[in-house]
């Protein structure tokens, strides 16, 4: 019944709620599902109940917090290089088959414990385990470049085809861009991790995008980061919209023009 409703969940196309790049995902009847059957910490890790349930007395011992974080961290570093290697799974069969292969590179990205705490706080939830994982689920991350913005969905129905992954959500900012012009199509889905003597399902956040679209997300962080930190008082938020706007068309004339070459 499950499946059922992640496969029908991974086919609807949900718009982006605001301009943040990050987001909470996993809301509704699939929330219910990730606090019941993903996260059985008590099985994986040996933590105490007192330490689980009150982090606050110690998120700012960072030290600590770390110690206590790190069998969790590796578990989810384990679905992050299961991910990781299905796509590059993928990408070798397509070269194997001699076709335009439609992934360029992949990248991988696991939360320190401190983007954890922040993310926690930034939400207003417990300072606790169970906490970060039942309402974080881009702990793991894997993004996927494409040269392509057919090539994005592509990749996405290659995972949707797999028939042992959970589909928790899909959003897709590429159809329907963020405010500042960001454009990406984002995944939630569930992978199966093998340790010694459990199978575990565990999130991982899927970041699809072409490399122009990665190259705008790049230079957008640098310029947000800058005009924050620096405190030049200038908005550019006009103008990045303008450049992602400008970008997009550049990309649909090239795809254009390599969809006549492949025909």
């Amino acid at each position: 019944m499950l499946k059922k409703r992640a496969a029908a969940a991974a086919r609807t196309e949900y718009p982006a709620q605001d301009g943040r790049q990050e987001e909470a995902f996993g809301t509704g009847e699939y929330e219910e599902t990730v606090v019941e059957e993903v996260f059985q910490l008590n099985e994986l890790v040996p933590i105490h109940s007192s330490v689980q349930d009150d982090m606050k007395r110690i998120a700012d011992m960072e030290e600590e917090f770390s110690h206590i974080m790190d069998p969790v961290l590796r578990m989810y570093n384990a679905a992050m290089n299961v991910t990781a290697t299905r796509m590059s799974i993928i990408k070798d069969e397509f070269k194997y088959r001699g076709k335009r292969c439609p992934i360029h590179h992949i990248d991988t990205r696991l939360k320190s414990v401190k983007s954890i705490l922040g993310k926690l706080e930034k939400k207003h939830l417990e300072l606790s385990l169970t906490s970060a994982c039942n309402h974080i689920f881009d702990i793991a991350g894997v993004r996927v470049v494409c040269p392509y913005i057919k090539d994005v969905y592509l990749i996405r129905d290659r995972l949707l085809d797999q028939d042992d992954i959970y589909v928790m959500e899909i959003k897709d900012y590429i159809e329907h861009p963020k405010k500042n012009g960001y454009r990406s199509l984002h995944m939630i889905i569930r992978v199966p991790v093998y340790f010694m003597n459990k199978k575990q399902f565990v999130p991982v956040e899927v970041q699809i995008r072409t490399e122009a679209m990665d190259l705008w997300a790049s230079l957008e962080h640098d310029i947000k980061y800058k005009s924050l930190y620096q405190d030049i008082g200038v908005d550019f938020t006009g103008e990045l919209l303008e450049c992602s706007q400008l970008i997009y068309q550049a990309e649909e004339k090239m795809e254009f023009m390599n969809n006549l070459l492949e025909d």
